[in-house]
């Protein structure tokens, strides 16, 4: 079942250009803003904040919860809950308490996404184009900012830290922190850019653009976890055009881009994943994983109903890897011993619970949209099994975006309708 009529139209370019904008004002975390009330807050987080209590609320006012969002909203609460509680009974309590209001935002931020891509799912399809835009204007800052074109460099610091430029050159960060989550923003663009094209909003054009564009930032991040996900929507897609004439050749072509990518992502790092000479190959690969992986079960079983607090781990690696790096730079690297070691079992649970809420509608045998619902999912789970990108807001928020595209769809009045069912 294809959209058809309202749900196929294409939002306008004013639109489109509007969800730029906003997007970019959110990414805005180095113009810090707040210095006479005593606090160092970046005017991105600020607008960020105003945005999401505010289209809370008065989407809460409007429109209520719809029942297709009721396991959603319950879930929410619950994740709320774990993530105040087990900052309460952190033993670093003032570490986790300025932590906490990251993740909760995050998940306001998803009922936010949830409950406007439901009410109005051109602003999602505009949305989700606009991400197709960010990732080329990402792209286009990375290389001027590799050319070191005069004022680059100055652009560059309003949206992340000249550390990052430091530590990362000439790796490209895009419009973000880190090298990787410019890498799984740009795969995540190209899967939401996959689905408005599958959708029939787009046409088969724009899927070129995209998977060009995430090509590129893929080559330019020398990041290796975001290729699992350009990996699961490759195989999608390979196994969607099984019964094409070409699709011999099609596999073979995406065999060669992919092994082409990786060949020349670890080339590229070849110096760094072989620095570590008397560790295993595995260790070595891996930048220290291992020791990271262990590190945090060790801090899941120091505290394993509630974990450490939100994002107190990466302050506490060294205690829990036998003196392994540096205080505040590394997290779990992977999202289960992230969630585990930050939340403990019950935010973990928690967060289990979020997602068999939000693929609810997409459980049952024969639902139109069901595999694409299950592609969606395994592209997001991908990125944490080497990593862990949920305190990052533009991580979270390309992620509430692929979510709050599926539920755009008809698939979500599918869902309210066997609610609604259920309910009579």
């Amino acid at each position: 079942m294809r959209d058809s009529g309202l749900n196929a139209q294409q939002p306008p370019s004013w639109l489109v250009l509007l969800c730029v904008c906003v997007y970019l004002a959110f990414s805005l975390q180095q113009v810090v803003i707040g210095h006479g009330l005593g606090v160092n807050l970046s005017l991105g987080s600020m607008l960020l904040r105003v945005f999401v209590v505010g289209s809370c609320a008065w989407m809460l006012w409007h429109h209520g919860i719809p029942p297709v969002l009721r396991w959603p909203a319950a879930a929410i609460g619950l994740c709320l809950t774990s993530v105040a509680v087990s900052a309460l009974a952190s033993g670093h309590r003032a570490i986790a308490l300025q932590f906490a209001p990251r993740y909760a935002l995050e998940l306001l931020m998803l009922w936010s996404v949830l409950n406007l891509s439901l009410a109005f799912p051109i602003v999602a399809r505009a949305a989700a184009r606009a991400t197709m835009i960010l990732l080329w204007l990402g792209l286009l800052l990375s290389i001027v900012v590799q050319l070191d074109i005069s004022g680059a460099r100055s652009l560059a610091l309003l949206f992340y830290t000249q550390e990052t430029l430091d530590q990362y050159l000439p790796r490209s960060s895009g419009l973000y922190q880190h090298p990787a989550l410019f890498g799984a923003t740009a795969v995540m663009s190209l899967a939401m850019t996959l689905q408005l094209c599958r959708l029939g909003v787009y046409s088969w054009r724009s899927a070129a653009v995209a998977l060009l564009g995430c090509l590129i930032a893929l080559l330019l991040c020398g990041a290796r976890n975001p290729i699992l996900g350009l990996l699961v929507l490759a195989g999608a897609g390979l196994w969607h055009l099984r019964a094409n004439r070409h699709a011999r050749r099609l596999a073979v072509l995406a065999c060669l881009v992919l092994i082409a990518l990786i060949t020349f992502t670890l080339h590229s790092r070849y110096a760094e994943l072989t620095s570590a000479s008397n560790e295993s190959v595995f260790t070595a690969f891996s930048l220290g994983r291992p020791y990271i992986w262990a590190a945090a079960w060790k801090a899941w079983l120091s505290e394993p109903l509630f974990g450490l607090g939100p994002s107190v781990f990466q302050f506490l690696i060294p205690d829990f890897a036998d003196g392994r790096f540096l205080r505040g730079e590394l997290h779990a690297h992977n999202l289960l011993l992230g969630l585990l070691s930050e939340l403990g079992l019950f935010g973990t649970v928690s967060f289990m619970a979020l997602a068999f809420a939000l693929w609810r509608p997409w459980l049952a045998r024969g639902t139109p949209g069901r595999g694409w619902a299950a592609v969606v999912l395994l592209t997001l789970l991908s990125f944490g099994l080497f990593d862990y990108y949920q305190p990052f807001y533009g991580f979270a928020l390309h992620g509430a975006l692929m979510v709050g595209l599926l539920y755009a769809s008809d698939v979500a009045v599918v869902g309210q309708s066997a609610d609604l069912k259920s309910e009579a």
